[in-house]
């Protein structure tokens, strides 16, 4: 059974993406965990904490509403739904959820409108922070049969297939194709046999088909891809990385994430390095698991 964490707002962009997410997995048997984050007003002293109680207990008749209008429609037997109510922004309630039980997949709604990418919003911050997988999204993505998913990677970048499990899954359950897609840097080596291989075998039963772009932004590889092709998920396998590279805007899944044009599942990969090696040394530059990502 999978365990889902759905975080709400109550906003139409997040019961866009409990709907999308319930079609996503109507064929399985799912634990679906609604979350809602109140936000902790500065006021202290007794009218402060009694302003929290009042917040708390508001948060929870919505999300007790919500559940019934969920289950009020026809739902699979195999599917349960609870309700998580956690003082604080969204991140906050997130990794709270995720230190006390473990989820298979955390669900965000995007509505793409966010003023400032360095500042981010909840996607990208959950995205960074999680410590599982995370599925944005967009707040106009169709609901629609899964045919086409892309998974974009330079093949260096996988530590162990083990992060390719649940993609893995839904494509068979879709009977959906994945497409390798390579954006190559000119100043990149050259993807080595053994490397794709290793990916490749990941998906053993799934239709799966290699597509390169040959680009030295990967960004705009990834967006050029998407101009001329129909895709219903886009899949990334991230490193978390920190503070500074989101300064220096040197996180391709971050600008996705930010302005996702169709969902997005990013792939929390646990940094264990069971993927076979190519060569022994430790240069920087020519680690095999470097990632652009």
């Amino acid at each position: 059974m999978y365990k889902i964490l759905l975080l709400t707002d109550f906003s139409a962009a997040s019961r866009h993406a409990i709907a999308y997410t319930q079609a996503l997995f109507a064929d399985t048997a799912t634990d679906f965990c609604l979350l809602n984050a109140f936000p902790l007003e500065p006021e202290v002293g007794f009218s402060g904490a009694f302003l929290v109680v009042e917040q708390r207990e508001q948060a929870e008749k919505a999300l007790i509403a919500l559940r019934h209008e969920l289950t009020q429609q026809p739902t699979p037997s195999y599917h349960t739904y609870r309700n998580v109510v956690v003082p604080g922004g969204p991140e906050t309630a997130v990794d709270v959820m995720l230190h006390q039980e473990y989820f298979d997949l955390v669900v965000v709604g995007a509505t793409g409108a966010g003023r400032s990418e360095l500042f981010g919003s909840v996607a990208t911050g959950i995205i960074r922070t999680a410590a599982t997988n995370v599925l944005v999204v967009p707040a106009v993505s169709p609901i629609r049969h899964l045919e086409q998913i892309v998974l974009a990677t330079d093949y260096r970048s996988v530590n162990d297939v083990e992060s390719f499990k649940i993609l893995d899954d839904i494509a068979n359950r879709k009977d959906a194709q994945i497409t390798l897609l390579t954006i190559a840097k000119p100043d990149q080596p050259a993807t080595s046999e053994l490397s794709r291989e290793y990916v490749q075998g990941a998906f053993p039963t799934v239709r799966t088909d290699v597509y390169m772009i040959h680009d030295d932004d990967v960004l705009k590889g990834i967006n050029a891809y998407l101009d001329i092709h129909t895709v219903d998920l886009l899949v990334l396998l991230p490193h978390h990385k920190g503070f500074l590279d989101v300064l220096r805007n040197n996180s391709v899944t971050r600008s996705i994430a930010y302005h996702p044009r169709v969902p997005l599942l990013t792939l929390y990969d646990s940094g264990s390095t069971k993927a076979p090696q190519e060569n022994t040394t430790t240069e920087p530059d020519s680690l095999p698991f470097a990632t652009y990502l």
